[in-house]
């Protein structure tokens, strides 16, 4: 049973840290009992329809019994889209300390689709949450983005039209230039003060399965052309992805080695041809908006272990708008928590930083 007070319409400002240390605790370990689950709120699970950029976007809507503040939380790019664990667990644990948390499933996330399009769609999402009561209209509002989809929350937020811009707006592990952001997911490895990072080939072949085309593959091929790219982004063994080669055509074949091996380096014409005919959905995808447009407390989240979008994409974020608090962090991967329970004293610092992050998101129900 939650032990939150039952009485006003805001939660007391001293629960912020405990709350803080809920919504760490799901995160680092989302199997294990929280012991600050006595905060814990009962939360109901339903999904909604949003009229979003002429089409309808589903929202699964993480409903605690006494929300105090609304929060939009765009996950990253997988398939999984909202039915992502991660993503439910944060939602979930957001909801838990009195968030009405809401997961949107934008289309263009299930296809692994960079599109301007998406940027319709957040923001009409928001401008929803600003108008329906039951979507959390009145309260105040957080939104956060994720990894790819973080700037891509940040573009729709910035809108002059949005009639109820977010308080908060968390931009954990965004980018700023779409087109220097294609090209450094083909570095080797990031560097971090004395450390290499190597790079997840995730982001790489979610470019490459992007502009497929350029390839020539057999339309009958293209479709395992672009899982088998998945595959290699994420790294599945060998053997299973010649496996399922095997079922390519030889021009397929031919079309797939030529993706799976392409650098821009090594065929720096293509690379130019590539970047020439995506200039205009680049420039759309990226942040070119001026700092006065910001009407939001903008918070920048970014591991300095990231794998997959390199922390300098958040301090040239933090550059264009230099109202915004950067926090660069060492307790993360990509997504995924690095501390452990034992770790814990040893990197204090390091957690004092990221919960001051999410103890400003608490801050909104006070």
């Amino acid at each position: 049973m939650s032990t939150l007070p039952s009485g006003g319409g805001r939660a007391p400002g001293w629960l912020r840290w405990l709350k803080t240390g809920h919504v760490f605790w799901r995160i680092a370990r989302p199997k294990a009992p929280s012991p600050l689950r006595g905060l814990a709120q009962a939360v109901a699970i339903e999904n909604r329809e949003v009229p979003a950029a002429g089409a309808r976007v589903r929202v699964v809507v993480y409903r605690p019994r006494r929300p105090y503040a609304t929060v939009v939380v765009n996950g990253g790019f997988v398939e999984e889209s909202t039915d992502d664990p991660r993503l439910k667990n944060f939602a979930t644990a957001l909801a838990e300390v009195g968030f009405l948390a809401l997961t949107p499933d934008y289309p263009a996330v299930r296809s692994l689709t960079f599109t301007p399009e998406t940027i319709d769609q957040v923001h009409d999402v928001i401008a929803a949450v600003g108008r329906d009561p039951e979507l959390g209209a009145g309260r105040p509002l957080a939104v956060i983005g994720l990894s790819y989809m973080a700037t891509l929350s940040l573009k729709a937020a910035l809108r002059p039209d949005l009639d109820v811009p977010p308080a908060y707006l968390g931009i954990f592990g965004g980018y700023e230039d779409f087109a220097l952001l294609m090209r450094d997911v083909f570095q080797e490895a990031y560097r971090w003060d004395d450390t290499d990072v190597p790079v997840d080939p995730y982001g790489r072949f979610l470019v490459l399965r992007s502009v497929v085309e350029y390839f020539d593959p057999p339309p009958a091929d293209r479709d395992l052309i672009c899982e088998l790219a998945l595959r290699c982004g994420r790294c599945e063994a060998s053997e299973v992805i010649e496996a399922a080669a095997g079922r390519l055509s030889p021009q397929g074949r031919a079309a797939f080695d030529r993706l799976r091996t392409f650098h821009p380096d090594r065929s720096p014409e293509l690379w130019q041809t590539i970047l020439r005919d995506a200039r205009e959905r680049c420039e759309a995808l990226s942040v070119r908006e001026s700092a006065d447009r910001l009407r939001s407390r903008l918070i920048l989240l970014h591991s300095c272990y990231d794998h997959v979008l390199p922390y300098t994409h958040s301090v040239r974020l933090h550059q264009r708008f230099p109202a915004s608090e950067l926090v660069l962090t060492t307790m993360f991967t990509h997504v995924n928590l690095r501390l452990s329970p034992r770790a814990v004293l040893s990197q204090m610092r390091e957690l004092g930083k990221v919960s001051g992050v999410f103890s400003r998101l608490m801050a909104l129900q006070e």
